[in-house]
């Protein structure tokens, strides 16, 4: 992982620097509106993201020894399980409406009953897992949708005929677009992407290998097929004209830096309690 999480930062700044110059470019290329495959994505990628975040909040919580613990730590931990819940919920709700939240519902139950039967021994390296994971999800998702909200990006599909509303990522725009795209706020709200924010919090899941000593060497596995499934959201984004290049990039990258942070914090805390068997 030494060498793989330098060679992601290294090709999202490559695709950073080819959106910056031929965003416009890429766009008219792969523009298909109303193509089954990033429809499938669109709701996909936050119902993923979603059940992420519920795994990381069931690993924070339900890992305790309820008789135990400390009840000031008991109840902040259930504060941040059930808000953390209840927006994975929200997100169900918003993309697959009824379904979405049925589904919610089912997979909170069935991780909440998982994690409840981890070994005692794994409990407390899977509680340090969970807080990174939600700490990567939240903190990306929150600093995501301020800037999106300064932004103002017009979304590609909004500028049909009109490209002189295009502006280069560097370029805030505040509510300046506004009117041209009919009043819509979601219109102008191309960067950064928040459907590759949901997928980059995917790649947290690797944390769950890295504190099982028996899945330790798979961690990499685990981030390469999360990749792969970021990779394949970010196109999606890109052929239905919501965002582009530069817009999935940055999506991509803020809960990418911030699990290289986590996994780093984490790998001290697990060499720092077990150091037979983890070195930083």
């Amino acid at each position: 992982m030494k060498k793989i999480f330098p060679a992601t930062a290294i090709g999202a700044l490559v695709l950073l620097i080819i959106g910056t110059f031929a965003d416009l470019r890429i766009d008219q290329a792969v523009y298909m509106p109303g193509n089954g495959f990033s429809a499938f994505f669109e709701r996909l990628a936050p119902i993923i993201g979603a059940t992420v975040l519920m795994i990381g909040a069931a690993l924070l919580f339900w890992t305790y020894k309820f008789v135990k613990e400390n009840l000031a730590k008991l109840i902040l931990s259930g504060l941040v399980y059930f808000g953390s819940t209840l927006i994975g919920l929200a997100l169900c709700y918003k993309y697959c409406h009824l379904f979405g939240v049925a589904y919610g519902v089912i997979v909170a139950i069935l991780i909440a009953c998982i994690v409840y039967k981890i070994p005692d021994e794994l409990k407390q390296r899977y509680r340090w897992a969970g807080i990174a994971i939600v700490a990567v999800f939240l903190a990306s998702m929150c600093l995501l949708e301020v800037l999106k909200i300064f932004w103002g990006r017009v979304r590609f599909r909004s500028m049909q005929g009109y490209f002189d509303l295009f502006t280069p990522w560097y370029h805030p725009n505040g509510k300046h677009y506004l009117a041209a795209v009919g009043g819509v706020a979601e219109e102008v709200k191309s960067f950064p992407s928040g459907h590759s924010q949901f997928a980059g919090a995917v790649l947290s899941l690797c944390l769950l290998a890295l504190v099982n000593p028996r899945w330790k060497n798979k961690e990499s596995m685990v981030y390469g097929i999360a990749l792969v499934y970021a990779l394949i959201v970010m196109f999606s984004r890109m052929m239905q004209g919501a965002h582009f290049l530069s817009d999935v990039t940055f999506g991509f990258a803020f809960p990418f830096l911030a699990l290289w942070l986590a996994r780093y914090l984490l790998l001290k805390q697990l060499a720092l309690h077990y150091p037979a068997e983890y070195f930083c």
